[in-house]
């Protein structure tokens, strides 16, 4: 099913790409250590020309394009690391993001590094809310940035696409259609933002955890543990603050909401529990990121099991976060 509690299942109806069952070699021209025989260019990456003035950053643009018959969806993704050099990225991110860019040609990227994100505040009223965060945070709150801004899709750099979205955020005009944004549930917590879409720009929901994290003062809190501040804990406590001052808890939005939120389930987006550390899924997404994770695990069991599942993407954990953060 979609969502915790939906009344339909339609896995049935979701076409398969081709399993990502080539080496990182193959799909990405990738060669070992790193060099890279071609370079696979997508028109609807966003050059960056400057990022030091408002008129540097992307233009918005409205998601959805709405005709008499069928709604036509134009997504545009967000990603993030504090440096825009891919010489810099964890291995195998370039593989990743390309996953993104080949399942969906027709979107437009944009790559924020951390100058950038610093902008995007600034420009939007938000500059005071990132002040003395750790990088963390600082990157936790500009993916609300991103989804108030511009509406769209926002996943880790580490997240793998498995199959084309489209088919997700159009699933049906009765029931996912209406809904505003549709968030990644997870076994092992009520909502993760590891990956998060808004139909369109400017929902309040954005505007009202900015916020919250705005009232957030001093160094124990905005140098503190970005789980509990910027990162899944404080998502939770914002989403259900929200809804519960708009009459709505949280449980229900999970299944009924009224053009608002949908949870999905996790077996959609966040397949392997972030605590799974002895099934083989588990393993791969723990494993360090190399050439025998990129050469093996396409052909391995845990794709068939992702692929039965009918997964929409998934995380192959790079360790990236809170080295010498204690929380």
């Amino acid at each position: 099913p979609l969502a915790r509690n939906s009344v339909q299942d339609h896995n049935s109806n979701i076409d398969l790409p081709q399993l990502v069952n080539n080496s990182a070699k193959e799909s990405t021209g990738y060669s070992h250590g790193h060099n890279e025989k071609k370079q696979i260019v997508n028109v609807n990456v966003f050059e960056w020309k400057c990022w030091n003035e408002c008129s540097c950053l992307p233009p918005a643009q409205a998601q959805e394009n709405i005709t008499k018959d069928i709604t036509k969806v134009t997504i545009t993704m967000h990603q993030s690391y504090k440096s825009s050099d891919p010489q810099t990225w964890q291995w195998g991110w370039k593989y990743q993001r390309q996953t993104w860019i080949d399942l969906h040609p027709d979107w437009r990227f944009i790559f924020w590094n951390d100058e950038q994100n610093h902008l995007l505040a600034k420009c939007t009223g938000y500059e005071d809310v990132l002040e003395g965060r750790s990088g963390i945070q600082q990157a936790d709150l500009s993916r609300l940035l991103y989804l108030n801004e511009y509406g769209g899709l926002y996943a880790d750099m580490d997240y793998v696409s498995l199959r084309n979205h489209e088919h997700l955020f159009n699933l049906d005009r009765n029931q996912v259609n209406l809904q505003q944004i549709l968030l990644q549930g997870r076994e092992d917590q009520v909502i993760g933002f590891e990956w998060g879409y808004a139909r369109n720009q400017q929902h309040p929901l954005w505007a009202f955890c900015l916020n919250m994290a705005r009232g957030q003062k001093g160094d124990a809190k905005r140098k503190g543990c970005p789980i509990w501040y910027t990162g899944p804990k404080f998502l939770n406590r914002c989403v259900k603050k929200y809804f519960k001052k708009q009459g709505k808890e949280l449980e229900q939005m999970v299944s009924y909401g009224q053009n608002d939120l949908i949870i999905l389930e996790p077996n959609l987006i966040a397949p392997v529990r972030g605590d799974d550390f002895t099934s083989e899924c588990g393993q791969w997404r723990n494993h360090t990121q190399d050439e025998v994770l990129w050469s093996e695990w396409p052909k391995s069991s845990c794709m068939q099991y992702l692929n039965d599942i009918a997964a929409f993407a998934v995380t192959l954990y790079s360790h990236s976060w809170g080295e010498g953060l204690k929380c």
